[in-house]
Protein backbone atom coordinates (compact mmCIF):
# COMPACT_ATOMS: atom_id res chain seq x y z
CA UNK A 1 0.00 0.00 0.00
CA UNK A 2 1.08 3.29 -0.81
CA UNK A 3 -0.04 6.77 -1.50
CA UNK A 4 0.06 7.67 -5.56
CA UNK A 5 -0.97 10.92 -7.71
CA UNK A 6 -3.23 10.51 -9.92
CA UNK A 7 -4.48 11.34 -13.42
CA UNK A 8 -7.66 9.98 -15.48
CA UNK A 9 -9.60 11.53 -18.27
CA UNK A 10 -13.72 11.90 -17.93
CA UNK A 11 -15.34 12.06 -21.44
CA UNK A 12 -18.44 13.76 -21.29
CA UNK A 13 -22.01 12.01 -21.72
CA UNK A 14 -24.25 14.81 -21.87
CA UNK A 15 -24.98 18.78 -22.02
CA UNK A 16 -27.18 21.07 -21.14
CA UNK A 17 -26.52 23.80 -23.66
CA UNK A 18 -28.27 27.03 -22.32
CA UNK A 19 -27.02 26.28 -19.23
CA UNK A 20 -23.81 25.74 -20.55
CA UNK A 21 -23.42 22.31 -18.42
CA UNK A 22 -21.41 19.20 -19.04
CA UNK A 23 -21.94 15.70 -17.19
CA UNK A 24 -19.65 12.85 -16.62
CA UNK A 25 -18.69 10.17 -15.18
CA UNK A 26 -16.13 11.13 -12.42
CA UNK A 27 -15.23 7.03 -12.08
CA UNK A 28 -17.13 4.25 -12.81
CA UNK A 29 -17.34 1.58 -10.01
CA UNK A 30 -14.82 -2.07 -11.01
CA UNK A 31 -13.58 -0.25 -14.14
CA UNK A 32 -9.96 0.31 -14.85
CA UNK A 33 -8.92 3.51 -15.44
CA UNK A 34 -5.39 4.23 -18.04
CA UNK A 35 -3.36 3.78 -14.75
CA UNK A 36 -4.85 0.10 -14.62
CA UNK A 37 -6.38 0.81 -11.03
CA UNK A 38 -9.80 0.31 -10.18
CA UNK A 39 -12.58 1.20 -7.13
CA UNK A 40 -15.42 -0.08 -6.04
CA UNK A 41 -18.57 1.43 -5.73
CA UNK A 42 -18.36 2.06 -1.95
CA UNK A 43 -14.80 3.55 -2.49
CA UNK A 44 -15.68 6.07 -4.88
CA UNK A 45 -19.21 7.22 -3.11
CA UNK A 46 -16.70 8.09 -0.11
CA UNK A 47 -14.72 9.46 -2.62
CA UNK A 48 -16.96 11.74 -3.97
CA UNK A 49 -18.31 12.75 -0.68
CA UNK A 50 -14.98 13.43 0.98
CA UNK A 51 -14.46 15.70 -2.40
CA UNK A 52 -17.80 17.59 -1.77
CA UNK A 53 -17.14 17.77 1.76
CA UNK A 54 -14.05 19.69 1.54
CA UNK A 55 -15.25 21.97 -0.53
CA UNK A 56 -13.89 21.06 -4.16
CA UNK A 57 -17.02 22.37 -6.44
CA UNK A 58 -14.48 25.29 -7.60
CA UNK A 59 -11.00 24.06 -8.67
CA UNK A 60 -11.74 23.17 -12.14
CA UNK A 61 -8.75 24.24 -14.67
CA UNK A 62 -8.14 23.57 -18.05
CA UNK A 63 -5.03 21.27 -19.03
CA UNK A 64 -4.40 21.46 -15.17
CA UNK A 65 -2.97 24.90 -15.71
CA UNK A 66 -3.53 25.53 -11.74
CA UNK A 67 -5.89 28.51 -12.35
CA UNK A 68 -9.45 27.14 -11.48
CA UNK A 69 -11.63 29.36 -12.61
CA UNK A 70 -12.97 27.65 -15.32
CA UNK A 71 -16.15 25.95 -14.18
CA UNK A 72 -17.64 24.92 -11.12
CA UNK A 73 -19.34 21.54 -9.80
CA UNK A 74 -23.22 22.64 -9.69
CA UNK A 75 -24.33 18.84 -9.46
CA UNK A 76 -23.10 15.34 -8.09
CA UNK A 77 -24.45 12.18 -7.71
CA UNK A 78 -23.64 8.76 -7.13
CA UNK A 79 -25.71 7.35 -10.33
CA UNK A 80 -28.49 4.60 -9.16
CA UNK A 81 -29.06 1.15 -10.52
CA UNK A 82 -31.42 1.42 -13.53
CA UNK A 83 -29.95 4.23 -14.92
CA UNK A 84 -30.45 5.33 -18.21
CA UNK A 85 -27.13 7.77 -18.95
CA UNK A 86 -25.03 6.36 -16.17
CA UNK A 87 -23.05 3.12 -15.10
CA UNK A 88 -24.82 2.45 -11.41
CA UNK A 89 -22.09 3.23 -8.66
CA UNK A 90 -20.97 6.32 -10.42
CA UNK A 91 -19.71 9.42 -9.54
CA UNK A 92 -21.43 11.96 -12.01
CA UNK A 93 -20.58 15.92 -12.05
CA UNK A 94 -22.02 18.26 -13.86
CA UNK A 95 -20.07 21.43 -14.51
CA UNK A 96 -21.35 24.62 -15.30
CA UNK A 97 -18.55 26.42 -17.94
CA UNK A 98 -18.93 30.12 -17.82
CA UNK A 99 -16.53 31.16 -19.99
CA UNK A 100 -17.66 31.35 -23.74
CA UNK A 101 -14.62 30.32 -25.20
CA UNK A 102 -14.42 27.63 -23.51
CA UNK A 103 -18.21 26.39 -23.93
CA UNK A 104 -17.51 27.62 -27.85
CA UNK A 105 -14.62 24.39 -27.41
CA UNK A 106 -17.17 21.87 -26.11
CA UNK A 107 -19.84 22.62 -28.67
CA UNK A 108 -17.31 22.32 -31.55
CA UNK A 109 -15.92 19.31 -30.28
CA UNK A 110 -12.49 20.42 -29.44
CA UNK A 111 -12.79 20.02 -25.60
CA UNK A 112 -14.69 16.45 -25.26
CA UNK A 113 -13.98 16.08 -21.41
CA UNK A 114 -12.42 16.69 -18.04
CA UNK A 115 -9.48 14.70 -16.07
CA UNK A 116 -9.49 14.19 -12.70
CA UNK A 117 -6.33 14.89 -10.50
CA UNK A 118 -5.67 13.73 -7.14
CA UNK A 119 -3.85 11.47 -4.91
CA UNK A 120 -5.10 7.89 -3.25
CA UNK A 121 -3.93 5.15 -1.44
CA UNK A 122 -3.19 2.04 -3.93
CA UNK A 123 -3.51 -1.18 -1.93
CA UNK A 124 -2.11 -4.42 -4.86
CA UNK A 125 -4.59 -7.15 -5.94
CA UNK A 126 -3.98 -10.67 -4.43
CA UNK A 127 -5.41 -13.60 -6.24
CA UNK A 128 -7.33 -15.93 -4.52
CA UNK A 129 -5.76 -19.41 -4.20
CA UNK A 130 -8.32 -22.64 -4.08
Amino acid sequence: MGKIQMQHLVEFKKTAGEKQIVYGEVYVPDKKDSDGNWMTADTIEKMAHDFMRKGGVNQISKGHDGQCDKGVIVESFIAREGDSDYAAGSWVVGVHIPDAKIWKQVKDGTLTGFSIEGTGTLIEETEETE
